[in-house]
C-alpha cells in the first residue's frame, strides 16, 4: 500500500481506468459472443421448416472476426418425404468476418470459409428429379449478397444413396453472389482461381444405365489445366442383359482413357456447359459399342451426352493411340486404331444431332475392321490417314466374305453377290472433313488404285425379285450427299464366276485393264448443277481384244440414259469358259474385228443398234453335262443363222442389229446392258430368232 502511494495520482487513474476498460471489453466480448451465438445459433433452427440443422458447439471471437462451428449437420428434406439430403462437417471456421458489410450492406463478407473432413450425402431421387427448392432456400438467407475471398473444403467425400461418389479437396477464390434471390448466371455469379484435387469418382449417369469412372481429377485454373488419370465408362449389365433389362436402351458403351489433358481452358464456361480450350488431349482411349440393329428408342446415355456437352470450342483436340470397336446384334462390325488431331474444334449441339466444326483435322487410323451391314462381308484397311489438305489415303484395302463362296447365298436362302476384293488404295483429294460429319460428302477426286475384285453368284438359288431402279434413281436413295467433281478407277481386273441353274460346273467371265471414270459424281443435284453425268469405262475381255464404253446419265426424270461403245479386235475362242459353261455353246474359231453399239434406255425398255464386222466365227451347240456337241443345232448355227464372215464388204445394213429390249426391273442394269446388246447382235443375223436361248 505503500507503494502504491507512491505512485502519482494520475498514473493510478490510468491504471485503474484500463483495466476498466479492460474488464469491460471482456465482458462486452463475452456477451456479444454470447449475442452472436444466440442469434446465429436462432438463425440456423428457423432457416427454413425443410432444413434441420444442428451442431455441438458454436464459438465466436469478437477482435479476430471469427466463428467456428463444430459438428455441423444439415438435413434437408423437402416437402415432407422420405427422401433427403444431408450434410457433415466436424469443423467449420469463418474469419475475417465484415460487420460492418453485414449490418449496413446486408453482405456476408467472409475473408476465409474454410470446411474440414466433410461428408456429403445426395438422394438419387431429389437429384433426378431437378429439385430447385435448394436455391429458394437461398433466398431466405438474411442476406442480400455473400463474398467470401478464399473458400476450402478440405478431404472432403461426396456419396449419393450412400455411395461413394468421390472424395477429395477443393479451393475457390473470390467467390462473390451479387443477389441470393437471383439464379447462378455468370452476371450475378463470379468465382476467382479454382484449385481441386479430386479422386474415386463414380458417378451412375441418370437413366443411362452407364457409371462414369474417374481415378483422379485436378485442376488448377490459374493455369488453365484440367488433368484426368484413368477415365472409364462402363455399363450396369452385361451385354447378354443389358438391352433386356434396360428397357431396350439401344447403346451398350464400354470406354476408358488412360489420361486426359485440357490446356488453356476456361473454367468459367464449364458453368453455363460450354468446355473452352486451346488443346484437348486423350491419351490411349478405348471405345467399344455395342448396339441394337434397329433401336426402338434413342438412346438415354446420347441424349445425356448431348444435353451436357452444349458446345466445344477448342484450338486442338489430339487422340493418341485410340481404338474404336463398334457392333450390332446383326452382326454388323467396325474396329480401328488411330492418332488424331483437329484445329479449332467447334461442336454445337442442335435438336438432332451434333454439329461438329473445324479449322483442319489429321489422323492415321490403323487396322480397321467393319463388317458391311447386312451383307456379311468383311471390309479391313491397313492404314488410312488423312492430312491438314484435306486428303484422304487408305492402303491395302480388303473386302472378303464372311463364309466360302458356296455358304453365303445358303445362309442368306437365296443368290447375293459374293465379292472377294483387294484394292491397293483409294486417295480422296480435297475432302472436306468437317461435312463427312454432317453426313456429307464433298470432295475434288476419288481415286481407287490397281484393284482385283473377285464376285460369285449361284443361280441355282432362289433370286429375290426386288425393284432396282435405275442408277440416277438409285443414288438419289442415298441420305448421304455426294458432291464429288471426278471419281476413277484405275487398271483393275474383274473375275465373275456363276453357277448356272442347271449346271455342275460354274463358269467364269474375266474383264483386264479395266479403266472406269465418272464426272461429276452427284448423287443430290441443284439447279446449279451439270445436267447429266457421264460414264466411260475401258478394258478387255478375257485377256483379248478391247471394249470401250460411255454412259449418258441424266439427272432428270423420264430422260433417256445413253450408250456408245465398240469391241475391237476380240478373239472370240476366248470366251469358252463362259459360252461352254452358261451358254452351252463352243467357239470353234472366230475373230470380232469391230462391234459398234449405240443405244438409249429408259425405264422401260432399251432401243438403238449394233453394226458388226468378224471373220471365221464358227460356233457348235452343246447338250448334255459331257458338253457333246449337238449335230443338228450345230449344223443350223453354221450354214443358216450364223453367217462365218461379215465384213466391211457387206453393206451396213446387212451387219446392222436393232437393239429393242424391254426392262425388268428386277434385274441389275449390268443385266440390263448385256441383255440389250445380246438383243442387237441377235437380231443383226437374218435368222436371229433361230438361235438357241
Amino acid at each position: 500500500m505503500g507503494r502504491l502511494s507512491k505512485i502519482p495520482r494520475k498514473w493510478l487513474m490510468l491504471i485503474y481506468g484500463g483495466i476498466g476498460i479492460l474488464a469491460i471489453l471482456i465482458i462486452a466480448n463475452i456477451l456479444v459472443n454470447r449475442i452472436i451465438q444466440h442469434t446465429v445459433g436462432e438463425k440456423l433452427q428457423h432457416l427454413s421448416p425443410q432444413l434441420k440443422i444442428s451442431y455441438s458447439s458454436i464459438k465466436s471471437n469478437l477482435f479476430t472476426s471469427s466463428l467456428a462451428l463444430s459438428n455441423l449437420t444439415i438435413v434437408y428434406t423437402p416437402d415432407n418425404s422420405k427422401h433427403q439430403h444431408s450434410v457433415h462437417f466436424p469443423a467449420v471456421k469463418l474469419s475475417g468476418i465484415n460487420l460492418l458489410t453485414m449490418l449496413f450492406h446486408r453482405t456476408l463478407s467472409i475473408n476465409n470459409l474454410k470446411l474440414s473432413n466433410g461428408e456429403i450425402n445426395l438422394d438419387r431421387y431429389l437429384m433426378n428429379r431437378k429439385d430447385t427448392a435448394p436455391m429458394q432456400l437461398l433466398a431466405q438467407v438474411p442476406f442480400k449478397s455473400i463474398a467470401v475471398n478464399h473458400l476450402q473444403l478440405s478431404t472432403f467425400q461426396v456419396l449419393e444413396d450412400h455411395q461413394l461418389l468421390l472424395r477429395g479437396n477443393l479451393g475457390i477464390d473470390d467467390i462473390n453472389i451479387n443477389d441470393l434471390k437471383d439464379a447462378f448466371t455468370t452476371g450475378n455469379f463470379h468465382f476467382g482461381v479454382v484449385k481441386s484435387n479430386l479422386s474415386d469418382i463414380n458417378y451412375a449417369l441418370p437413366n443411362a444405365y452407364h457409371t462414369l469412372m474417374v481415378k483422379q481429377l485436378t485442376i488448377d485454373s490459374r493455369q488453365g489445366l484440367l488433368e484426368i488419370d484413368s477415365l472409364q465408362l462402363l455399363p450396369q449389365y452385361s451385354k447378354a442383359d443389358f438391352f433386356r433389362k434396360t428397357g431396350n436402351q439401344p447403346l451398350f458403351v464400354e470406354s476408358s482413357v488412360a489420361g486426359i489433358s485440357i490446356h488453356n481452358f476456361d473454367i468459367r464456361q464449364l458453368f453455363d456447359k460450354k468446355l473452352v480450350a486451346g488443346k484437348i488431349v486423350l491419351s490411349y482411349p478405348v471405345l467399344n459399342i455395342y448396339s441394337e440393329a434397329t433401336p426402338v428408342k434413342q438412346s438415354s446415355l446420347f441424349i445425356d451426352f448431348r444435353k451436357m456437352l452444349a458446345a466445344i470450342r477448342t484450338d486442338s483436340l489430339r487422340m493418341r493411340r485410340s481404338s474404336i470397336a463398334y457392333e450390332t446384334t446383326s452382326g454388323a462390325q467396325l474396329a480401328l486404331h488411330n492418332d488424331m488431331e483437329m484445329n479449332k474444334l467447334d461442336i454445337r449441339i442442335t435438336d438432332s444431332l451434333p454439329r461438329i466444326h473445324f479449322k483442319t483435322l489429321t489422323c492415321a487410323l490403323t487396322d480397321i475392321h467393319a463388317t458391311l451391314p447386312g451383307s456379311r462381308q468383311n471390309l479391313l484397311i491397313k492404314q488410312l490417314n488423312i492430312d491438314r489438305e484435306g486428303t484422304l489415303q487408305a492402303t491395302s484395302l480388303r473386302i472378303t466374305p464372311q463364309y466360302n463362296k458356296m455358304e453365303m447365298g445358303q445362309k442368306s436362302g437365296h443368290q447375293v453377290d459374293v465379292v472377294d476384293a483387294t484394292i491397293s488404295g483409294i486417295t480422296i483429294s480435297k475432302l472436306d472433313v468437317s461435312q463427312c460429319l454432317q453426313q456429307k460428302l464433298v470432295a475434288e477426286q476419288i481415286w481407287i488404285k490397281e484393284s482385283n475384285f473377285y464376285i460369285f453368284r449361284d443361280r441355282r438359288l432362289p433370286r429375290l425379285s426386288r425393284y432396282k431402279p435405275l442408277p440416277v434413281a438409285a443414288l438419289k436413295d442415298i441420305p448421304i450427299d455426294i458432291r464429288v467433281q471426278h471419281f476413277k478407277l484405275s487398271t483393275s481386273t474383274l473375275l465373275y464366276e456363276e453357277f448356272p441353274k442347271d449346271k455342275l460346273q460354274t463358269g467364269v467371265l474375266r474383264f483386264e485393264k479395266l479403266q472406269l471414270s465418272l464426272a461429276p459424281f452427284i448423287n443430290h443435284p441443284t439447279p446449279s448443277d451439270p445436267d447429266h453425268m457421264e460414264l466411260t469405262m475401258e478394258g478387255a475381255i478375257m485377256g483379248s481384244g478391247s471394249i470401250k464404253a460411255a454412259i449418258y446419265m441424266p439427272f432428270a426424270p423420264g430422260k433417256d440414259y445413253n450408250v456408245n461403245g465398240t469391241i475391237d479386235n476380240l478373239d472370240v475362242t476366248s470366251l469358252n469358259p463362259s459360252a461352254e459353261n452358261l451358254g452351252n455353246f463352243h467357239v470353234e474359231s472366230g475373230l470380232l474385228n469391230h462391234l459398234a453399239f449405240q443405244f438409249s434406255f429408259n425405264d422401260e425398255k432399251a432401243s438403238g443398234k449394233v453394226v458388226g464386222e468378224y471373220h471365221n466365227l464358227v460356233l457348235d451347240k452343246l447338250k448334255g453335262q459331257q458338253k457333246k456337241i449337238a449335230k443338228f443345232p450345230s449344223f443350223m448355227l453354221k450354214h443358216v443363222i450364223i453367217p462365218k464372215n461379215k465384213d466391211k464388204s457387206l453393206p451396213v445394213d446387212h451387219r446392222t442389229g436393232i437393239i429393242d429390249y424391254k426392262f425388268d426391273h428386277t434385274r441389275a442394269l449390268s443385266f440390263y446392258l448385256l441383255k440389250s446388246l445380246l438383243s442387237g447382235i441377235e437380231a443383226s443375223f437374218t435368222f436371229g430368232f433361230l438361235l438357241p436361248k
